[in-house]
């Protein structure tokens, strides 16, 4: 599940443009006269006859889309199933953010894996597992595995972007991009924590929630300045200049158990590098999780990294972390 999750922005371009194609199946103005979703984030209906959910395909779809989010401090869910039956699948049920249904009849015509959206409230996502035998929808799950979850996650990005987008902070965008060329979306509620010409520091901060950008910019020399090795050392030298702990000789550290992880992205036609894992403090006990995306400016003068991060010691992180991470993905050049 890990390997999953890590590569998941390798089909978002695949995934938009399918979710693209269904949407243009239908008159342009249908989706105005539909409710909005029901369900929390992070929430996945999955439609589904009651005997196959208790058995081996039910145990497939928790294995993908239930199995444990990496590099948390404790253990969660990718997403929060529940079940319908599909003649239960009616009312409320129908408006529900993220539906998997599975159809299994010897009379279908068509078998496969489908992608739609904005059936019957917006903005929807549904995947439609179509198989004539339990055996057959086993193997188009395993076959599709990451595109089931990618889509889903993806869903709940573009939600996230589109709020962020919508109530922005133009201030702190402008800010930014004045900075570095471009921007995320930062939704009202983030403020200009610092600012100065290599260090930026964007936060929204409650009693007991911290969600935090941090962004940073160096001069960018060789591309072995994009390696795993040479980041994770830059990354630690650049929160112990600039990110202190509340304590003396305290400051934002990699966690000591468990090494971050890497992977290459291309998304909205950047490619970047992520590194996602857990952040502690020097000589403290906070901590939590974190994800960075890191490529070079447009003149490939500096590296520019966008490091979203979570402090919030009461509360499971998922959502939280899914938050911050929107944010930088919503990033854009001006």
């Amino acid at each position: 599940m890990r390997k999953s999750i890590l590569k998941l922005a390798a089909l978002m371009l695949i995934i938009g443009s399918m979710l693209s194609a269904c949407g243009n199946k239908e008159p342009k103005d249908r989706t105005k006269y539909l409710p909005s979703i029901t369900g929390n984030a992070g929430e996945v209906l999955v439609v589904i006859n009651k005997g196959y959910w208790e058995g081996e395909l039910g145990s497939k779809l928790r294995e993908i889309l239930a199995g444990e989010y990496p590099f948390l401090p404790q253990r969660e869910p990718v997403f929060k199933l529940f079940n319908a039956t599909p003649g239960g699948f009616t009312g409320s049920y129908l408006m529900h953010r993220n539906i998997v249904i599975v159809n299994v009849s010897p009379e279908i015509d068509t078998t496969g894996v489908r992608l739609s959206a904005d059936a019957w409230a917006k903005p929807q996502i549904i995947v439609t597992v179509s198989a004539t035998t339990p055996e057959e929808a086993g193997e188009l799950i395993d076959n599709n595995r990451e595109l089931i979850i990618n889509s889903i996650e993806q869903a709940e990005r573009d939600r996230l972007i589109a709020n962020s987008t919508k109530y922005e902070d133009r201030d702190v965008r402008l800010a930014v991009t004045k900075n570095i060329g471009g921007s995320p979306y930062f939704p009202r509620g983030f403020t200009m924590k610092k600012n100065t010409p290599e260090f930026m520091w964007i936060s929204q901060e409650t009693t007991y929630v911290n969600q935090g950008i941090l962004i940073f910019k160096f001069p960018y020399t060789d591309t072995a300045q994009l390696s795993p090795a040479y980041l994770k050392q830059k990354l630690h030298d650049l929160w112990q200049a600039n990110v202190p702990g509340m304590r003396e000789n305290s400051y934002m550290t990699f966690n000591k158990v468990i090494d971050p992880g890497f992977n290459t992205l291309k998304y909205n036609g950047m490619t970047m590098v992520e590194m996602r894992g857990l952040w502690e403090v020097e000589n403290d006990y906070m901590g939590g999780p974190f994800v960075c995306h890191i490529f070079p400016d447009r003149n490939r003068e500096n590296i520019i990294i966008l490091n979203a991060f979570v402090y919030a010691p009461k509360y499971d992180k998922r959502k939280y972390l899914r938050q911050v991470e929107s944010i930088i993905y919503s990033f854009k050049w001006q």
